[in-house]
């Protein structure tokens, strides 16, 4: 922490000595700067990774316990339902591998070659670790509608219950360790907001009251932190529910041994229902990779705020998207009224998106007024 405070100590007082020049032209110095680069952000950046590999690594142990487990009871117990949770549980440990591999990658420096990081693995990990999920439950699927028509030996209800209560209170351990913390609170840092303040402030003010509620609305933000420890959260979920599916079928099978179906009827029902946990998932995936706008972001509301700060006279061609969950971009061009300094603009355009929806990487280009 120590260590950290010094280096924000630092950043202050080098762009803090450029802010106070008596020069117009030295005011761009107060810009953020680039935040996949910025060493504020990669400080963040690497507490978060750090965070999103210790609970992914749990999860994995906490897996691995159950998995094993209910491999050995669910052929002893001859439970396709039960070898249906383990089955899952081994494409979440291989989901979570992967995820924790994407979490390490994205803090690889940035190149010149890729500008951006390598962030957007986090993504690709997350689609790797859905398809596993649709391919593990195509199969089960497939294996519960043969054992439908060719039965098999009876199952054993008792044990089969038993493992499931196993299942379910590792599960429960599982979302207690994961908790809440895969949503970040948003806080920024500004080297400039101790220079000038009042005056500033009074500058990037927009021009009416509902563009002043919507900076006061979107600063109280909290969004996913990374993308693989939400899937992760997901995954731990629907794991618990199956575990309480499997429990109460063990349970019918222990009273009525006869009762097939309800093993084969169970593995159907919870394969189909681990599919449709995916399809949040998948929406965000697709999302990123065709760079949508991200929902947390009104774009509309965005661009009226950017009209009404003082100076501007059009906004046009705004683009917003998102590298990674959390890592929001923009870019666009801007018309400037006459007489107004274009380096004073661009520090207004930058806070204001700053201050609004969190976004750090902004892009401007600069039109003359015609």
């Amino acid at each position: 922490m120590e260590q950290q405070e010094d280096s924000k100590s630092e950043i202050k007082q080098l762009l803090g000595a450029k802010c106070n020049g008596n020069s117009k032209r030295a005011q761009p110095c107060c810009n953020p700067i680039c935040s996949f680069s910025e060493q504020e952000h990669s400080m963040l950046d690497s507490r978060q990774r750090s965070k999103s590999s210790m609970k992914l690594c749990g999860l994995i142990i906490f897996y691995v316990m159950v998995m094993a487990v209910e491999t050995i009871g669910g052929v002893k117990a001859h439970s396709l339902a039960v070898l249906t949770d383990a089955a899952h549980l081994l494409s979440d440990v291989v989901g979570f591998s992967i995820s924790l591999f994407a979490v390490w990658v994205s803090g690889w420096d940035v190149t010149k070659e890729h500008s951006f990081g390598y962030h957007r693995l986090e993504v690709l990990g997350a689609l790797l670790s859905v398809q596993l999920i649709w391919l593990v439950s195509g199969l089960l699927i497939y294996e519960a509608i043969q054992r439908m028509f060719h039965p098999q030996a009876k199952v054993n209800g008792k044990l089969m219950f038993a493992i499931a209560a196993f299942g379910l209170i590792i599960n429960f351990v599982s979302v207690v360790w994961l908790g809440h913390d895969h949503f970040l609170h948003c806080h920024s840092y500004n080297p400039c907001k101790d220079h000038d303040h009042d005056h500033e402030m009074q500058e990037l003010h927009p021009r009416n009251e509902e563009s002043s509620k919507l900076v006061s609305a979107a600063s109280s933000c909290s969004k996913p932190t990374n993308i693989n420890i939400e899937g992760a959260y997901l995954h731990v979920i629907s794991d618990l529910i199956q575990s309480v599916g499997v429990m109460i079928a063990g349970a019918i099978m222990w009273f009525k041994p006869e009762w097939l179906v309800v093993d084969l009827l169970c593995t159907i029902f919870f394969s189909i229902f681990a599919l449709s946990t995916t399809i949040p998932m998948l929406r965000t995936i697709f999302s990123l990779l065709m760079e949508r706008t991200p929902k947390e972001v009104d774009i509309v509301q965005l661009e009226n705020g950017l009209k009404t700060l003082a100076g501007l006279q059009e906004v046009h061609d705004l683009h917003v998207w998102a590298i990674t969950v959390g890592k929001i971009v923009l870019s666009c061009h801007v018309v400037l009224e006459p007489g107004v300094d274009q380096y004073e603009i661009i520090q207004k355009v930058r806070e204001y998106c700053n201050r609004t929806y969190r976004i750090h990487h902004v892009t401007i280009q600069v039109e003359p007024c015609s």
